[in-house]
């Protein structure tokens, strides 16, 4: 792909493939990193431009292969030598305008739920960033992921079960009388 065509979608996903991308990380400097190696390999790849095709699930789906590759590497560089995490990133804040503690609630509950996420295995992180993070269609996150849509729809379904028996294991969703 030419740097012009890359520029151009820069611009034009920049932002939702850096969200992508340090939320399917963990907010660390990892995103930032994997955001750059998608850019890069977007360079690489002897693409022409398709309109039929959407840039921005070709986007998702570099950022989804690179991610998967660096992880595969990870593991296996920790069965040889433990990594050892020095520091972590908060999430962005929320945006203001709530009452104090309607917001400190829904921050809390956010950054929960943040958490809960990033502890889902990879299958189903991946799927539930793109189809709710990303706000992406299941056709395309199946393209995305290489899948069958009924898995997709399976992933998301086992994925939303996972989060919703670790909310309420925290004390959220619970029904108070």
């Amino acid at each position: 792909m030419q740097a012009i065509q890359v520029e151009q979608l820069l611009g034009c996903y920049g932002t939702e493939i850096y969200r992508y991308c340090r939320r399917l990380t963990g907010f660390g400097p990892d995103g930032e990193d994997l955001y750059q190696q998608t850019f890069l390999r977007m360079l690489e790849l002897d693409l022409t431009a398709d309109e039929s095709r959407s840039p921005r699930a070709l986007l998702y789906s570099v950022a989804t292969g690179v991610w998967r590759n660096e992880s595969r590497k990870r593991s296996r560089r920790a069965a040889i030598a433990r990594p050892v995490e020095l520091d972590g990133d908060d999430p962005p804040p929320l945006a203001g305008g709530e009452e104090p503690e309607a917001a400190a609630l829904a921050a809390a509950e956010t950054k929960a739920l943040t958490a809960a996420v990033e502890r889902l295995p990879d299958k189903y992180r991946a799927a539930v960033l793109l189809a709710y993070g990303a706000e992406l269609p299941l056709e395309e996150v199946a393209r995305i992921e290489n899948l069958p849509k009924g898995t997709v729809k399976s992933r998301l379904h086992k994925a939303r079960l996972l989060l919703k028996k670790e909310m309420e294991a925290s004390g959220y969703g619970r029904q108070e009388l």
